[in-house]
């Protein structure tokens, strides 16, 4: 089968791989319909992250929408047939975490991550052909009709990780609101917390046509004649600050932006994927403010996926507005590289075997 193949930083390619297979009774395996590629993907596509992967050997993508072919003799859930996604991480929906609603820290599976490497159970990635998926009983959602393939493949990741921030930072009607980070997962955040608040919200983002976006969703872009972001979001709330901030960069230094904008009290609710180990980050800024602080970047996105989907289901949301461009997975490597480069336009890249 094919498979997009890590070799290196921004050196991916579309080559033959072993076929996906049933190795253990629990398993199933899916042919992927759609997949897409997430921003936590970019770590390991531009070589942040070389210690988690097996360059010739990683297959990326972790967001999809699949048919079952192949069942394990163990599996009772899901039939072959079925038009199916699952979360970004494995999990036996048993053991002590699990039962906590901890599943991305999974004791069975030891919290593995489709196509994120070596480190993380070197399982298979969605870039691909064809993906073996394991537990698929506890694992597996198969999806209604009413859930087309192109918002299905939101519901691995995305939209249950903009979810379960928004629900973290406890938004009030009377409360000032701002996202830090406004890729697709944060414009989803932005659009849930427009639900929840009659106040403003404020959109923070280095890049012109992801503000435009959030304009485009309700809210106030920050930054746009330059200066200091920090100093306008004060200046904008007389000089008190935000009631909740939302953070989806995933960086040291937009976490620090989010708690330098944050009102004393406020909550902070992370859900960006933050990799630096000694990121010098102020815990007296965040204690003298009395903050909240609440990082749910590594999202356990099982026990709210079904919750996500009747956003979708009832049109609180349509995820697939973000979908700016489509592939087929031959020409992901070119599209990949736009992707990470922020070139104007590109939000979401949709990618079909």
């Amino acid at each position: 089968m094919r498979a997009a193949v890590y070799h290196g930083p921004f050196d991916l390619r579309v080559e033959e791989v072993p076929d996906a297979r049933i190795e253990e009774p629990t398993d199933v395996v899916v042919r992927v319909r759609t997949a897409s590629m997430c921003g936590s993907d970019l770590y390991l596509f531009g070589g942040e992250v070389d210690a988690l992967v097996a360059p010739g050997h990683t297959t990326l993508g972790h967001e999809v929408c699949a048919e079952v072919v192949e069942v394990g003799s163990e599996v009772a859930r899901v039939r072959t047939g079925d038009r199916v996604t699952f979360p970004y991480s494995v999990s036996c929906g048993t053991c002590a975490n699990c039962r906590m609603g901890q599943t991305a820290h999974c004791l069975t599976t030891a919290s593995a991550i489709f196509g994120y490497g070596t480190a993380f159970g070197d399982l298979g990635g969605t870039h691909a052909e064809f993906v073996r998926v394991p537990l698929a009983d506890a694992h597996v959602e198969v999806l209604p009709d009413s859930i087309s393939d192109e918002e299905a493949v939101f519901l691995s990741c995305n939209l249950p990780a903009a979810l379960t921030v928004v629900d973290a930072a406890e938004i009030g009607l009377d409360d000032r609101v701002a996202v830090v980070g406004c890729g697709p997962t944060g414009l989803l955040a932005l659009e849930l917390a427009r639900a929840r608040t009659q106040r403003e919200i404020y959109a923070i983002d280095p890049v012109q046509y992801r503000r435009d976006a959030a304009a485009a969703r309700g809210a106030i872009p920050i930054g746009e004649h330059g200066g200091d972001v920090v100093a306008e979001v004060l200046e904008r709330t007389g000089g008190l600050g935000v009631d909740r901030v939302i953070e989806m960069a995933g960086r040291g230094s937009a976490l620090d932006t989010a708690i330098a904008i944050a009102r004393p009290g406020a909550i902070v609710s992370g859900g960006g994927v933050y990799l630096e180990r000694d990121h010098p980050t102020s815990l007296f800024d965040a204690f003298f403010k009395n903050l909240t602080l609440r990082l749910n970047g590594f999202s356990n996105t099982r026990p709210v996926l079904w919750q996500a989907s009747q956003l979708i289901e009832h049109g609180i949301v349509e995820p697939e507005q973000l979908l700016s461009h489509e592939v087929r997975l031959e020409d992901l490597p070119a599209a990949a590289k736009r992707f990470a480069s922020r070139e104007p336009g590109v939000f979401k890249l949709l990618i079909r075997p």
